[in-house]
C-alpha cells in the first residue's frame, strides 16, 4: 500500500469516528436532559339512570407508590403478592384528600369501588353518588401536586355522548363545569 493510500485510508477513518461521536453525542444528551413525564388522566362518565358519576384514575404506578410510602411509612408494592393489606385504604385516603366534587350542597362523598395494577399505571374507581346533572360542579384533582411541580391532571367528562375534557396543574387544581 502506498503512502498516499495509507493516509487517505487514516483520513476515512478519523473522518468515520468524528462523525459517529458528532451523531451520537446529541442523542445521549437528549437521553440525559429528557425528564420524567407527570401526567394522570381521569375518566369521569355521568351516569343518567343511577344519578352518579363513575370515575377512572389512571396514575402512575411507581409514582404512588413513591407517595404512599412517604405519606404512611410503609411499602405497598402494588399489584404484587407483597402489596400491603391497607393498601386500597392508602389509596382511597390518598384520593379522598385530593379529589372533590362540589355541587350546591357541598363536597359529594366518595365511593371507592376499587383498583387496578399494570406494570406501570394502577387505575383507580370511585363513585360519586346522587349527583345532580343539572347542577353547576366544581371538580378539584391535585393529585401528586404536591411531589412533582410538572405534574398535570387531565379530566375528560363525558354527559350524553357530549365530552367536556380540561387539565389541572398546580396553577389551577378546580374547574367548574
Amino acid at each position: 500500500m502506498t503512502r498516499k493510500k495509507m493516509r487517505m485510508t487514516k483520513i476515512k477513518k478519523f473522518a468515520s469516528f468524528a462523525l459517529l461521536v458528532l451523531f451520537i453525542t446529541p442523542i445521549q444528551a437528549n437521553f440525559e436532559l429528557a425528564h420524567k413525564f407527570y401526567m394522570s388522566i381521569t375518566e369521569i362518565e355521568c351516569n343518567p339512570v343511577s344519578k352518579s358519576l363513575q370515575i377512572s384514575m389512571k396514575l402512575f404506578a411507581d409514582d404512588f407508590e413513591n407517595i404512599l410510602k412517604e405519606e404512611e411509612g410503609v411499602q405497598v408494592f402494588l399489584g404484587t403478592p407483597k402489596e400491603h393489606k391497607s393498601a386500597d385504604q392508602f389509596i382511597f385516603d390518598y384520593v379522598k384528600i385530593h379529589f372533590f366534587v362540589e355541587q350546591s350542597k357541598g363536597s359529594l362523598p366518595l365511593t371507592y369501588v376499587g383498583k387496578e395494577v399494570d406494570k406501570d399505571y394502577i387505575w383507580v374507581y370511585i363513585e360519586v353518588k346522587n349527583f345532580k346533572v343539572k347542577d353547576e360542579t366544581l371538580l378539584t384533582n391535585s393529585m401528586f401536586l404536591d411531589y412533582f411541580n410538572d405534574q398535570t391532571n387531565r379530566i375528560n367528562y363525558t354527559k350524553d355522548e357530549e365530552v367536556i375534557s380540561f387539565t389541572l396543574h398546580k396553577q389551577k387544581v378546580s374547574h367548574e363545569f
